[in-house]
């Protein structure tokens, strides 16, 4: 079907708000129960951090609040610390080398695992839970691409975009993980749906910072939007949707924020798990367990810094969180030439099709981001007199370089993906957009 007819069809459908409704729903419905069946309503390996959010979901539905239990230290101590290669402290009752077991925690960003538990209470611990609440961000993310493309390109665009953010395949494939992917695809579109709607003088602003505000207690990446917002509200002259926003966001995160007052002693916005990625990350001894290993000829400095300190020496997670940020900082830049390779490193696997991490078959499948970034960059080009097609490609820009200087990799591009899926339905089918 060649791009004109799928217009056509969607032309005729999407004025017909219920057939349009039936439609996304089936989009994002059929290919998530088809996925749940073919794993035989089993959570899919690889693991990765899915048995990490289940644990701490599991103490939070049975009301031992936001922790870690010595269970799970003992299994991070056993499973994790290879006693001659990990950074990782070998301390059964620390967890990551870093916070205690037992006691309240903020190493982590709440969001996700409060929900999680919130549906074990209510249905059980069960793959069923995890699939429902990924099905529910799903359907969230593709009701708010619709909108974001229909309110500025018109129904058939919006119906189209919806659909093909629905259908693609990397946002189906991460919907049965137990991890905090498909929210963040979803929450990227929410939040930056009702950011443009602002910024057009349709909304106040408050309730795109609350849902900034509700993205960033899922994953801490957030924070990274709130410069772009601003200046982009700036930018379109809303001053009070400007003072809204970070209204929104504040009343968002501060029951977060006043919980680790209370419960921890100090108003924490950041996860303190930031900290140990920011270290081990540029450490050429973790790298090398991830298959990446730092040319010989590139010297390493001040090696001792990435030495985690004894827990009789620096107790509890606050300050330990503190040295280990001091000792990660004076390390990098202590390292500008390996800083430099990384980042280099880290932009060719942030734009790779996706083999490390989805295996052969998916970085096959992963090739069509190249024609897809091809196709979405003329797209936005050919749009670039609305301010809503350079906001979204500066997020793409925005999620690189936080990406280039921190983690890299496919996993951390697939939500700015939707990008490119908007814009190739505004660059092959759909015009323009509204006069």
């Amino acid at each position: 079907m060649t791009g004109n007819n799928v217009c056509a069809v969607n032309r005729y459908l999407a004025p017909l708000l219920p057939g349009a409704i039936l439609i996304i729903f089936a989009a994002v419905i059929l290919p998530r129960m088809l996925l749940f069946f073919y794993l035989g309503g089993e959570l899919p390996a690889p693991p990765r951090d899915q048995p990490l959010y289940i644990r701490v979901a599991g103490r939070i539905a049975q009301g031992e609040g936001f922790s870690f239990s010595a269970d799970e230290g003992m299994l991070r101590d056993l499973h994790m610390n290879d006693r001659e290669s990990s950074p990782w402290i070998s301390r059964s009752d620390y967890v990551f080398g870093l916070t205690p077991v037992e006691t309240p925690t903020a190493v982590m960003e709440p969001g996700y695992p409060i929900l999680l538990g919130i549906f074990f209470r209510l249905f059980g611990a069960v793959s069923g839970s995890v699939f429902t609440i990924n099905l529910l961000f799903a359907l969230g993310g593709a009701f708010a691409v619709r909108k974001l493309v229909m309110d500025v390109w018109g129904a058939e665009s919006g119906l189209m975009a919806a659909v093909l953010w629905s259908l693609y395949p990397p946002y189906v494939y991460y919907s049965a993980y137990a991890m905090t992917e498909t929210a963040h695809f979803a929450l990227l579109m929410i939040s930056s749906m009702l950011l443009l709607s602002a910024g057009r003088g349709e909304g106040k602003g408050l309730l795109a910072g609350i849902s900034l505000g509700a993205f960033f207690l899922i994953r801490a990446t957030a924070i990274f939007l709130i410069p772009l917002e601003l200046l982009y509200l700036a930018w379109r002259k809303r001053w009070k949707a400007l003072l809204f926003i970070s209204a929104g966001f504040v009343i968002a995160v501060s029951p977060w924020v006043a919980r680790n007052w209370i419960s921890m002693g100090e108003p924490l916005l950041m996860p303190t798990k930031g900290v140990l990625n920011f270290l081990t990350r540029n450490d050429p001894a973790t790298l090398a367990l991830e298959g990446v290993f730092v040319p010989e000829d590139i010297p390493v400095y001040n090696t001792e810094l990435l030495e985690f300190p004894t827990v009789d020496s620096i107790p509890g997670e606050l300050a330990r969180s503190r040295a280990l940020g001091e000792a990660g900082r004076t390390y990098v830049l202590s390292n500008p030439r390996l800083m430099a390779w990384l980042a280099w490193n880290r932009a060719t696997g942030f734009l790779a099709p996706g083999g490390s991490t989805l295996g052969t078959r998916g970085m096959l499948a992963g090739l069509i981001i190249y024609p897809l970034m091809l196709l979405g960059t003329i797209g936005l080009w050919r749009n670039r007199s609305h301010p809503e097609a350079v906001f979204l490609f500066a997020l793409f820009v925005l999620y690189f370089f936080i990406h280039v200087m921190a983690h890299g990799g496919v996993r951390y591009r697939l939500p700015v993906d939707a990008v490119f899926l908007m814009g190739v339905v505004l660059g092959t089918c759909c015009g323009r957009g509204k006069s």
